[in-house]
């Protein structure tokens, strides 16, 4: 737990991979913090979380008490008297220690609503928590709705939360919005991958093309980045090294023949080095294949159900783990988002906890957050008859 500053307000964001948090003093904002979140000890996803929480009454402590010891500490270590807290539709849930079979088994429900002061735990002020907009559509994205909404922005726009889960929100204009999810897995946040690694000191984050090769700047390498895993694939997929279905090719440029010497036999299957013991792996380009899969058929879908074009989207504004530290180029090479959006995106970063931040004091913006769900039409993408031929279709780094 890192040294904090005193404070009187906290927000805090939960998110799977990441338990992030912001103090507010007399008003102000202040520092903000970041720790693991320790529930990735039994499993990197949502759903893994669900099944060892129904699997006994300990494990379902175990998860809940992992994560509210992190929000003591928090709380001890900054004094603060105010607490507002985000977080997924599971997440809250276990946290509230409710009903979770509607959340891990269809058909799917919401076993609490949110938008309610609550009493997490004795060591713990009462918290506000944002409303739940379904069972995969949690408080962390109606608080992001708050944050982009308190921007003022043009309409209509599309809130894009890209992490384990992907959530996506197109709002129509301010009474009418269209709200899916899909999961994703943890790829792009680095996790689960051959040579994964969060984002910090000898992991890749960014590759670029010169005349003599890949170049990157980080020492030491040790590990490749959610971001960096983007790069990596962008750069070789507009060299021809890597085919829009995934798999590694023959270069027919010269310098594409060049860099394609790096790829190679490994026990893990092809791979492309980097430096040693660091590798790009064509068994991990599927898992990002599957996350923008489901990028893809999340943002057309609510394209469609709104009556819209592509182009008439004003601002796409990119939450999550891709929303601090991807480039929209590497998006849009790749697939995830469309040629018409590449000057539209806007990286907002955390948009979940800027929004509970200005929760947490702020009876306007709960006030707006009490008001918003009644606005919201879910659709439930896995229960669409075309999800799977549109899913399949895809598959591929192209925008299909």
């Amino acid at each position: 737990m890192p040294k904090l500053e005193r404070a009187d307000g906290l927000a805090v964001d939960v998110g799977t991979t990441r338990i992030k948090w912001a103090l507010q003093r007399g008003g102000e904002h202040g520092d903000e913090y970041a720790v693991f979140n320790p529930q990735m000890a039994v499993g990197s996803e949502i759903m893994s979380r669900l099944r060892y929480a129904l699997s006994s009454p300990q494990g379902r402590a175990h998860l809940r008490e992992s994560v509210l010891r992190v929000l003591r500490d928090v709380v001890g270590s900054s004094g603060a008297t105010a607490l507002a807290l985000s977080a997924n539709s599971a997440m809250i849930s276990i946290l509230l220690d409710v009903p979770l079979a509607g959340l891990a088994y269809a058909p799917y429900s919401l076993p609490w609503p949110g938008g309610e002061v609550v009493r997490l735990d004795p060591g713990l002020p009462p918290a506000y928590v944002p409303p739940l907009l379904g069972p995969f559509i949690g408080a962390d994205i109606s608080a992001g709705l708050a944050f982009i909404t308190a921007q003022r922005p043009r309409y209509p726009y599309i809130l894009a939360d890209l992490g384990t889960n992907g959530e996506f929100v197109l709002a129509l204009d301010e009474h009418r919005y269209f709200a899916c999810s899909v999961p994703m897995g943890p790829a792009i946040e680095g996790v689960g991958l051959c040579c994964g690694a969060p984002a910090g000191e000898g992991v890749l984050s960014r590759a670029e093309l010169t005349p003599g090769g890949l170049r990157w700047d980080t020492q030491n390498l040790s590990g490749i980045s959610g971001t960096g895993y983007m790069s990596l694939l962008a750069l070789l997929l507009r060299l021809g090294l890597v085919g829009s279905d995934g798999h590694f090719r023959e270069g027919t440029m010269p310098l594409a023949r060049k860099v394609g010497k790096r790829v190679s036999e490994h026990p893990l299957g092809r791979v492309f080095g980097l430096e040693r013991g660091v590798f790009l792996a064509e068994r991990d380009i599927e898992e990002f294949l599957k996350a923008k899969a489901g990028v893809n058929v999340g943002l057309r879908t609510l394209v469609g159900l709104a009556g819209l074009a592509e182009g008439d989207v004003e601002t796409v504004y990119l939450a999550g783990a891709l929303g601090e530290h991807s480039q929209t180029e590497d998006l849009v090479a790749l697939g995830f988002l469309p040629e018409a959006w590449r000057d539209r995106v806007r990286m907002a970063g955390n948009t979940s906890l800027a929004g509970t931040l200005l929760a947490l004091r702020d009876e306007g913006t709960r006030r707006w957050l009490a008001g918003l769900p009644p606005l919201v039409r879910l659709e439930s993408l896995v229960e669409r008859d075309d999800f799977g031929s549109a899913f399949m279709k895809a598959m591929r780094f192209a925008w299909a």
